[in-house]
């Protein structure tokens, strides 16, 4: 990076500690009006953090800017990416942002080819169609499900949960039954029904509870964990019972772990008393998680300490020693 470039980025940052005075807005003005995405950038952030209206309302033309010539103004799409989450976070449409920003692709230059660079402003752009109410968001949303790039697509999978829409819910169940090669695809679809339906979703989610050492397994499973749905319980504790040695340690304990449900942790801190020492140790680790929770670092330590074997409680204390 240039020297003038990057003391121009430390000038902006420091204007966030004073950003309303009319040098700083001034300051803040001639960047949003350059023809540099790590520029615009800064001042875009610092702009929406402030809410200066007058600058916020020169963001749609720094955008447009950007579009020309978009590998050198704006390698990256830093610049347009910022844009796009000020405006979102300010609540503010933009036509010239959202909608050319959802379909907008960047190849740039990479060792052997070229990548797409516009991936997360494609899902940044989908998550505010969504969250703005656009009634069009779920035809957007339905392109950006199918986007070649992972990024774009887990976006859209959190923004159809976001849209707070139950016909949503058909998109989200689609997505899952087809499968996608990356799971944090499949983990966002999940979880967005679960926002949406809960525990009407849960029986479609639990499908993919197959027991075995399959991604879609691992992430339904983790889901239900983190929706916190009583109804989950149960069927989480059976697909502990019914799943390899191996992944009821990695992924079933911890899924029951994260439902926080005094049912569950009273099931876990039992089998770190009694149960075998690789599923005690296990049980342990999970409930790890919350380490911090003083109470239940006490109740684990002392199943640990009743079991037999001491590799248990040695694994107890290792798992809650403070971070």
């Amino acid at each position: 990076m240039p020297r003038r470039l990057e003391e121009r980025l430390a000038a902006i940052h420091e204007l966030a500690g004073d950003p309303h005075g009319p040098a700083a807005v001034a300051a803040l003005r001639d960047a949003l009006r350059s023809k540099t995405g790590l520029l615009v950038a800064a001042a875009a952030s610092v702009a929406a953090e402030a809410d200066i209206g007058d600058l916020v309302d020169e963001l749609p033309a720094a955008f447009e800017r950007l579009l020309e010539r978009p590998v050198e103004r704006d390698p990256g799409c830093r610049g347009k990416v910022a844009i796009a989450r000020a405006l979102h976070r300010l609540e503010r449409w933009e036509e010239g942002v959202f909608p050319r920003g959802a379909r907008h692709v960047q190849r740039e230059p990479v060792w052997g080819g070229s990548e797409d660079t516009a991936a997360e402003l494609r899902g940044v752009c989908g998550l505010a169609y969504a969250q703005l109410g656009r009634a069009d968001a779920l035809d957007v949303l339905a392109d950006l499900l199918a986007d070649p790039e992972r990024m774009a697509r887990v976006a859209a999978a959190q923004a159809l949960g976001d849209a707070g829409r139950p016909d949503a819910a058909a998109l989200l169940r689609y997505k899952a039954l087809i499968g996608d090669d990356e799971p944090a695809v499949l983990a966002a679809c999940f979880a967005s029904l679960l926002a949406l339906s809960g525990e009407v979703a849960l029986s479609f989610v639990a499908r993919f509870l197959d027991g075995k050492r399959s991604e879609r397994s691992e992430v339904a499973a983790l889901a239900m964990g983190e929706s916190r749905l009583a109804a989950a319980y149960p069927l989480l504790r059976r697909f502990c019972g019914d799943s390899l040695p191996s992944l009821r340690a990695e992924v079933g304990y911890l899924a029951l772990a994260l439902l926080r449900l005094d049912a569950a942790t009273d099931h876990l801190v039992e089998v770190v008393g009694a149960a075998e020492p690789a599923d005690a140790i296990a049980a342990a680790r999970a409930l790890a998680t919350f380490r911090d929770d003083a109470a239940l670092a006490a109740r684990v330590r002392a199943a640990a300490d009743a079991h037999p074997s001491p590799d248990v409680a040695a694994a107890a204390r290792a798992a809650f020693a403070p971070r």
